[in-house]
């Protein structure tokens, strides 16, 4: 009788101990399961559970299903425990999860030689709103005589424009540039190219594209960005914010973009 009285409870830590390591196990599955933030789609991207787009703001958990419906689709993620990734599609259409590129490099100050200009004019350039940037003027003195011109294609013609300026800032506004003959032509990413007009010869810089984001929606993206930050300094809140648009947008120059978080966000 004793012998089965011991038996019994024994079984009975056995299955005690069984229940703990499963609840245990649970836990630590439930523990390891990542939540992210959209902040942005690129192309399109279905949610397999709900047959829904991806858009900014969902709540992607790491191991959800996904289907890349466009070349190139890929998302911004963000959690304020790991930090940023991207999304895209793996060759077989799996969700492949990087962490996020932090190339940063962004300047601020006078561009005082044709090198400065080069290098800073390249690639995918941000613009937010109006930019003025400052440039040296013992190099290039800017008024009627002497100033910077951007040439692409539109409709299979070439056009040109002449860039505005104020004093020894050179301004890139896309209303000015996106109009020709006085009516406004669709605001898009193109490759444009720089020229610098002085003593009647014109020197090309750069080719370059220039972005100009819609502010409202940068306003949302950003927004997600901090949130998820709300705990580090600004020092941090900007770098996160830079490394962000450099991937997603174009490399953003500095005054232009400490001008905007400062407004938009009190972020300085």
């Amino acid at each position: 009788m004793k012998k089965r009285i011991t038996i019994s409870l024994l079984a009975l830590v056995a299955l005690a101990t069984t229940v703990s390591i499963i609840s245990s196990t649970k836990t630590k599955e439930l523990s390891t399961t990542e939540k992210y933030k959209v902040i942005k789609v690129d192309g399109r991207i279905v949610i397999q559970k709900t047959k829904e787009d991806m858009k900014k703001g969902d709540v992607y958990l790491s191991g959800m299903a996904l289907s890349f419906e466009t070349p190139q689709s890929r998302a911004a993620v963000i959690s304020a425990l790991s930090g940023r990734f991207v999304l895209s599609a793996t060759e077989k259409g799996q969700t492949k999860i990087l962490p996020a590129a932090n190339n940063i490099s962004s300047r601020a100050g006078a561009l005082i030689n044709m090198i400065d200009l080069q290098n800073h004019f390249s690639g995918k350039y941000l613009v937010i709103g109006e930019m003025k940037l400052e440039l040296g003027k013992e190099a290039f003195p800017m008024d009627e005589e002497n100033f910077f011109y951007l040439t692409y294609n539109h409709n299979d013609e070439q056009i040109r424009k002449k860039l505005s300026s104020d004093g020894e800032y050179l301004i890139l506004n896309k209303e000015e540039i996106f109009m020709i003959d006085g009516k406004s032509i669709p605001v898009e990413e193109k490759e444009m190219v720089l020229y610098y007009r002085s003593e009647g010869q014109s020197k090309k810089i750069s080719t370059f594209t220039p972005v100009f984001a819609d502010k409202a929606e940068l306003k949302d993206e950003i927004s997600i960005i901090l949130e998820e930050y709300a705990d580090k300094d600004n020092k941090v809140k900007v770098k996160e914010v830079t490394a962000y648009l450099n991937e997603f947008y174009g490399h953003p120059e500095k005054d232009n973009l400490a001008e905007w978080l400062k407004e938009e966000f009190s972020i300085e």
